[in-house]
């Protein structure tokens, strides 16, 4: 911590103030809890603008949508079909050469893509010795390869363009006035009001910056003066920012559901880490295979947590219950994409305002935002039962 304390000037002088740097405090204050920004904690870096923007990359996607069906007169629905109509964004990721195969459970089959004209490709059905059946409009058909010919000329270009996203700041700000006579006085168990008061307050503050970086919803555009900044909390990015995240069944949770959720996570190329839930569907996990526990005759407690759970695909999960979450969500989400940072100079402060009558003004203030990196893939969001 670094305190400033220049010579005292006239008391209403705003150059002669002092100023606290409450960046450790609040790093304290973090580890006596072991909800959402706890967990996370403070990143290092900063930002710079009070519209912080980062860049996302990612590897191109490796299925097709087909459009159409049994019921297209030249589809694939057909087991006699020679063309695959594809989504029209999606006609890109194949060529000619290219293997798909139906990513629905059964289906067997491999195609070859022969011919590729917009987004109607010629194919071969049966390859590989396997046999045609019929496809459903809107089957998704898995990239298995994109095997080239000798001789060839060189590979079409598959450069994807980097994409720029974004979330604003918000400033975290609480005042303490105390008079010359409460500052005086003896409080029974308060050793000094003002210390005592800053405090608590400061202890809200961060309250306040979990709740935002959970349920904070981020501002329509870069704020100016007299406008109020808010940045996007977790729950905005994976099931408003990206609809796509937003898992809309609403299910009990169970292993079996949390398994499902993983598993698509899985299939997004998505490396989860953590789980975030509240007390509501904390206590469920907590009765994951409870019969199966057992414990030592001499243990003189009872009952019984869950901190971690392994899927059954092997991934580990760290559970983070946090009492702001909303009772009816869970997301699942890589930690290495998540940061919460100040902006530059910004982080949390106390400054004692100039004086201007019998009393003492403080205020606390912080701005603060939050990357939430590639969310389009690395977060989801699950509507559970309560």
């Amino acid at each position: 911590m670094a305190l400033q304390t220049p010579s005292q000037a006239t008391s209403y002088d705003q150059s002669a103030v002092y100023k606290l740097d409450l960046s450790e405090v609040l790093a304290a204050i973090l580890l006596d809890d072991t909800d959402f920004v706890s967990m996370i904690g403070i990143s290092n870096e900063v930002a710079k603008q009070t519209k912080h923007s980062w860049i996302e990359d990612a590897l191109n996607a490796i299925f097709v949508t087909q459009v159409g069906g049994s019921s297209a007169t030249k589809a694939l629905g057909h087991t006699s079909g020679l063309l695959l109509h594809v989504s029209a964004s999606h006609a890109s990721r194949i060529t000619a050469g290219t293997i798909l195969k139906d990513q629905l459970s059964g289906k067997t089959e491999l195609i070859q893509v022969t011919a590729l004209s917009t987004n109607s490709a010629t194919v071969t059905r049966g390859f590989g010795g396997t046999s045609a059946v019929t496809h459903a409009a809107g089957a998704l058909w898995d990239i298995v390869a994109n095997p080239r010919p000798q001789g060839m000329t060189g590979p079409k270009d598959e450069s994807q363009a980097r994409s720029l996203k974004y979330n604003y700041t918000q400033i975290f700000s609480k005042g303490v006035k105390i008079t010359g006579t409460a500052q005086a006085i003896e409080h029974a168990g308060v050793s000094a009001e003002d210390n005592y008061q800053i405090d608590l307050r400061l202890r809200e503050l961060k309250r306040e910056l979990d709740r935002t970086a959970i349920m904070g919803g981020r501002a329509s555009a870069d704020v100016v003066d007299g406008a109020y900044g808010t940045m996007g909390g977790l729950i905005n990015f994976t099931g408003v920012i990206n609809t796509t995240n937003n898992i809309g069944t609403v299910e009990t949770l169970t292993t079996s559901v949390l398994n499902t959720m993983i598993k698509k996570c899985w299939d997004s190329g998505l490396n989860p880490t953590h789980i975030l839930v509240g007390g509501v569907q904390k206590q469920k996990i907590s009765s994951f295979d409870a019969e199966y526990r057992r414990s030592s005759l001499d243990d003189r407690r009872a009952g019984y947590t869950v901190e971690s759970f392994v899927s059954d695909l092997g991934i580990t999960l760290q559970v983070i219950v946090d009492r702001w979450m909303p009772k009816d969500v869970a997301i699942i989400f890589d930690s290495s994409k998540v940061k919460i940072m100040p902006l530059n100079g910004r982080a949390m402060f106390l400054e004692q305002l100039a004086k201007t009558g019998d009393s003492n003004d403080w205020q606390i203030v912080g701005e603060y935002t939050m990357e939430v990196r590639n969310a389009d893939a690395a977060c989801y969001h699950f509507n559970l039962k309560q």
